[in-house]
């Protein structure tokens, strides 16, 4: 059976139980009802619960014998001790598919539990696949499925192409909030928890197969199988990015107790994701940030022109691309000549990093730009505009509107072959109208458009050789 064909119930199920549900203020089960509604899933929703009643418009189902045959996931949310109990209900009913969001596992006792020991029993019977225990579930922007038990603001969430592997309820939410804050959207985030069944590595597989996810993210606190994952990493035709925490003896005590996540050696970690190509970052803001990277042409090399109409701001991108290891290449003397027949006053001497406070000229800066990227010296550009009405009433006059003014780049970037990484300087809200439209990525800053491009070339870098390494080959320890 295909990868998709095993996984796709969790994320497109037909109809959905909910197990644990009550009409009493402080349940958390009647989130789970309220979020797919509110999402726009249009499966049937089953609350099931002990006591009979409503929420949000939906009767509560106190027999579950009388569930309809046919639903495809259970969203579980009952005490530990009654998770096995209900798995087993979930499969006579013919149910294959179980989130299980209750908690008081191994992270809580720290080691296997007997209910634990149970879980396995009843789902190996019936066949049941599950995520969990101890988390917070699934969204989908596609399907409208969203099952998180914590109050949401669902309204926020924007679609978009990489999906997320996440070991923590908390950070799942936050990531939902920062990929659409940050105007990447996802398509697809799984609080994996406890990771009993269901774990990074089947879902990786499941993304690579997907449609709708043209990058795989993931947050770890600890990993289990690392030559497997490795080897499906490095074999990935998507790419996949790792914030791994967990990396110190202080985060590991919590860590045990939230996810069950054990201590790996970090040196081998980051040694064995540099040789699989996959791109590692330190935060859940990087992630977006290297979201919004991969979607540029790939970055070969590590020469790169950086334009700026400040020369503060010239000066900070040749800070950040030497710390970063990038070089920034003299340019021809021609070239030079050329591009300095643009200026005003003639008060400012052209090098790279390329100070462009004397040419407010939109022909200038689209003569650089497309000169610069027709280099074979050159690998890339780094551009760090204006955003003023005057400048971009100049960029309009030559491209149009700000959806035109970022196809424009787009369209730059395709013919060479090559990215830039753009970003503005200016009022917040008038750089958020050209992140908003989604076209072409638009960094924050100038310094964050370097680090995004330090994020492509390390993607780019595993080759062929070393992804054999990665395979299995490897001459080092393996995590």
């Amino acid at each position: 059976m295909p990868v998709d064909e095993k996984m796709r119930e969790f994320f497109y199920p037909s109809s959905l139980a909910v197990f644990g549900v009550g009409t009493q203020e402080g349940n958390l089960a009647r989130n789970i009802v309220l979020h797919c509604q509110e999402m726009g899933f249009q499966g049937r929703i089953h609350p099931v619960g002990r006591k009979p009643g409503t929420v949000h418009g939906v009767d509560i189902c106190t027999d579950p014998a009388s569930l309809p045959d046919g639903i495809e996931l259970a969203v579980i949310l009952v005490p530990a001790a009654f998770v096995a109990e209900t798995l087993a209900i979930c499969g006579r009913k013919g149910i294959r598919h179980a989130i299980i969001s209750t908690g008081g596992f191994r992270e809580f006792e720290g080691d296997p539990t007997e209910a634990e020991n149970e879980i396995l029993e009843v789902t190996e019977r019936y066949g049941i696949r599950f995520i969990g225990p101890n988390s917070i579930g699934v969204i989908c922007t596609d399907s409208g499925l969203c099952s998180p038990f914590n109050p949401m603001q669902v309204e926020h969430y924007k679609k978009g192409s990489a999906s997320l592997i996440i070991q923590s309820g908390g950070v799942t939410t936050q990531c939902a909030y920062t990929f659409s804050d940050e105007h990447v959207g996802f398509s697809k985030i799984v609080s994996v928890g406890n990771k009993l069944n269901v774990g990074e590595i089947d879902l990786i597989e499941y993304f690579n197969e997907d449609e709708d996810t043209k990058q795989i993210h993931l947050y770890l606190e600890s990993i289990e199988d690392g030559p497997e994952l490795i080897r499906v990493a490095s074999k990935s035709a998507k790419p996949v990015v790792v914030f791994k925490a967990n990396v110190s003896t202080t985060a590991s005590k919590i860590a045990m107790s939230h996810t069950a996540a054990l201590f790996n050696d970090d040196r081998i970690v980051d040694g064995a994701f540099r040789q699989s190509g996959v791109v590692r970052v330190e935060s859940i803001h990087d992630m977006t940030v290297c979201a919004k990277a991969l979607e540029l042409p790939p970055l070969r090399g590590n020469r790169l022109v950086a334009i700026s109409l400040s020369g503060g701001f010239s000066v900070i991108l040749g800070d950040v691309c030497e710390k970063l290891g990038f070089e920034c290449p003299d340019l021809p003397r021609q070239l030079i000549d050329e591009i300095e027949s643009y200026r005003r006053g003639g008060v400012i001497r052209m090098s790279n990093p390329m100070d462009f406070g004397d040419i407010h000229n939109v022909e200038g800066l689209v003569f650089a730009l497309e000169q610069c990227l027709a280099l074979d010296s050159i690998d890339g550009v780094v551009l760090c505009h204006m955003y003023e009405p005057e400048m971009m009433r100049m960029l309009q006059g030559e491209v149009g509107n700000p959806e035109q003014i970022l196809k424009f780049f787009k369209r730059l970037c395709e013919k060479a072959g090559k990215p830039i990484a753009l970003s503005f300087f200016g009022r917040r809200e008038k750089v958020e109208e050209l992140q908003r439209t989604g076209v072409f990525p638009v960094f924050n800053d100038a310094m964050e458009s370097v680090r995004a491009m330090r994020m492509l070339l390390e993607h780019g870098q595993a080759g062929p050789g070393e992804r054999r390494k990665a395979e299995g080959e490897r001459d080092g320890p393996s995590i």
